[in-house]
């Protein structure tokens, strides 16, 4: 985004979390979430790119004081996850930064109107994934990779209007240049979907793909996986089924309520006696080589039905193209899908 969008004469900047590396393969201009007020009044008539990341809600979560805050025993927890006390507690607590990050959402959305910018500028909110709860951040499951996308553009994004065209984050790269007056280069995997924004388009992709590689957080945490999605299946194929999936979670490690892994431990527990606690907890370290989930009829993805004879055809396709991708994009697991269905 910096090297393109700098060359489109925009001046483009960072403001608050900066999880990349190489930092001199990033050329932003960059600075704290205290100085966007000021970025956007010295921006005045120029062009600016300006990604604002909050590190809400990441962990560690936000504490609420006396007679603040959600109830824990009130939450709503997803059905995939194990319903105990110490769940419902990290929760809660999650929920609390959640509404934080929707208060500095406000605040920005309240500066660009302040330096007299709202009319032509296309303010888009989105998420990086999902939760740090299982089956969600750290998997390819629909609560990991199905994002929050929301986009801002008056005069050129109808207000309240809402889609089910599927995007991808390569994607939005595209969409600016367009935005911008430029079409993006062949050299992009992405491709702009600003005839969606717009109201003129309402399909986008076809599916999307997912990838994710568990490598370099924990020593010897590797179990890489990859994923096509589309508008009604998730096929996953977990290239190490043998293996152990492991992450700060399973590690158990504990911090006060606000961060990780005690709730783990109290799934544990219940695996003891409990079928569906003992499902999950083992459905969450160790799974099939191949997973297949009709999210119409199972959206919580809790009936892998990738072993059902009638869904044959469908794997086959779907697995050939994400062949197809993976050889495109030089993955180097590729090696570890087998030979073709």
């Amino acid at each position: 985004m910096p090297h393109y969008m700098s060359q489109l004469g925009y001046r483009t900047a960072l403001a608050g979390k900066t999880h990349i590396k190489p930092r001199a393969s990033f050329p932003f201009e960059y600075t704290g979430l205290d100085g966007v007020d000021e970025f956007l009044a010295e921006a005045g008539g120029q062009l600016f790119c300006l990604v604002i990341a909050t590190n809400d809600p990441h962990g560690p979560y936000k504490k609420a004081g006396p007679g603040e805050g959600y109830d824990p025993s009130k939450v709503k927890l997803p059905p995939y996850l194990v319903d105990t006390p110490e769940t419902r507690k990290l929760m809660a607590a999650y929920y609390n930064s959640v509404t934080a990050l929707d208060k500095q959402v406000g605040e920005h959305l309240a500066l660009v109107d302040k330096h007299g910018l709202r009319g032509n500028t296309l303010f888009i909110y989105a998420s990086d994934n999902g939760t740090g709860f299982p089956f969600a951040k750290w998997t390819l499951y629909d609560a990991g990779l199905n994002m929050p996308f929301i986009a801002r553009w008056p005069g050129r994004i109808k207000p309240g209007t809402v889609t089910e065209a599927m995007i991808s984050f390569v994607d939005v790269l595209p969409t600016f240049m367009e935005a911008a007056g430029c079409e993006a280069p062949d050299e992009l995997d992405g491709r702009s979907f600003l005839g969606v924004l717009e109201g003129k388009e309402s399909r986008h992709r076809d599916f999307v793909f997912g990838t994710h590689t568990n490598k370099g957080i924990i020593s010897g945490s590797e179990y890489p996986s990859r994923a096509i999605r589309t508008e009604t299946h998730q096929y996953i194929r977990n290239l190490i089924p043998d293996g152990t999936f492991t992450n700060v979670v399973t590690h158990g490690m504990d911090h006060d309520e606000t961060r990780a892994a005690g709730y783990w431990k109290s799934w544990l527990r219940l695996a003891e006696h409990d079928a569906f606690a003992a499902e999950r907890v083992r459905m969450y370290q160790h799974r099939p080589a191949q997973e297949l989930y009709d999210l119409r009829s199972d959206p919580y993805e809790l009936k892998n039905i990738a072993g059902d004879p009638a869904n044959r055809d469908l794997i086959r396709d779907l697995d050939g193209q994400l062949r197809e991708w993976m050889e495109q994009q030089g993955d180097p697991e590729l090696g570890r899908m087998g030979p073709a269905l």
